[in-house]
């Protein structure tokens, strides 16, 4: 016991000591594409990154970087420290020309009606009314079919009520007009967690870290259903990257990652799997000692 808390008290407090060069390059070559488009968007910005991953990987002499992403994880990871290293060089190209569809998506509905049913709507969610709540967002789709946060609560209101398969039908809605929509992405992963069918949840996280790779809920939830599935090490390498992101975002969510991490420390010590753990650990820069 003292020594897995010495271990993730470890963990908690590590310091980035790995070299960056890899990202480091990928992240100028993305800089240089995006410095060639007048204006950048979500689908711009992925299609940068992944193309300029792809060229430095593959011009690389050293055969231990293509080794490096030859499982899903090894690439998620390295698209990951790629978009941090991107976005600490292209800030000022980002913070001045980026169009979210976040809000553009998330945002209240343009025809007063349906805008003005869905604040009703909202009250009686407040009041965990949530019958009334879903009459209410009823009658806003009715007047905007494209309303996506009014898609996005009635799921909600169904997931409140344990009526799981119209929280899915929902939420699915929601993605039929915003397919990177991560309120969506990731709360039906929630939801067909709940409903014990942890092979599609992750294929929803999975999606959500495609999305947004600096995003830790896709990590964390996939994590989470590879724990379930006794998948280890798929686990081990997911429920890391969200450990390193909270800690780079100082979140209260830290604490629920360093849970997971100790539970899947003690499975793999105890089949005779330490030693894989730290070594996995390492390969997401983690040095347990």
């Amino acid at each position: 016991m003292k020594k897995t808390i010495l271990l993730f008290a470890f963990i908690a407090s590590y310091s980035y000591s790995y070299s960056q060069s890899l990202e480091d390059k990928i992240a100028l070559k993305t800089c240089d594409c995006l410095n060639k488009t007048k204006e950048i968007n979500d689908e711009i910005y992925r299609n940068c990154l992944t193309t300029s991953m792809t060229a430095v990987v593959f011009s690389d002499k050293d055969p231990k970087v293509r080794e490096s992403i030859n499982t899903v994880d090894g690439i998620q990871n390295l698209i990951q420290k790629s978009n941090e290293a991107t976005k600490k060089s292209c800030d000022k190209f980002s913070s001045k020309k980026s169009v979210s569809k976040s809000d553009v998506f998330y945002s209240g509905s343009k025809i007063e009606s349906a805008q003005n049913s869905y604040i009703v709507a909202k009250d009686f969610m407040n009041d965990e009314k949530y019958k009334l709540a879903i009459e209410g967002l009823q009658i806003a789709l009715k007047e905007d079919p494209k309303f996506v946060l009014a898609y996005d609560d009635i799921a909600m209101c169904y997931r409140q009520l344990k009526d799981y398969n119209n929280a899915i039908k929902y939420y699915k809605k929601s993605l039929e007009i915003f397919p990177e929509g991560d309120f969506a992405l990731m709360n039906i992963g929630v939801v067909y967690s709940l409903k014990e069918d942890y092979k599609t949840a992750i294929t929803f996280y999975e999606k959500l870290i495609q999305y947004q790779p600096d995003n830790a809920e896709g990590y964390f939830g996939a994590g989470k259903s590879y724990f379930v599935l006794k998948d280890d090490v798929k686990a081990l390498n997911n429920i890391l990257i969200a450990h390193r992101i909270y800690i780079q975002s100082k979140s209260d969510y830290t604490k629920d990652s360093e849970t997971i991490l100790g539970a899947i420390y003690q499975r793999m010590k105890a089949d005779n799997k330490e030693d894989l753990f730290k070594k996995i650990a390492a390969d997401n820069n983690v040095k347990i000692e």
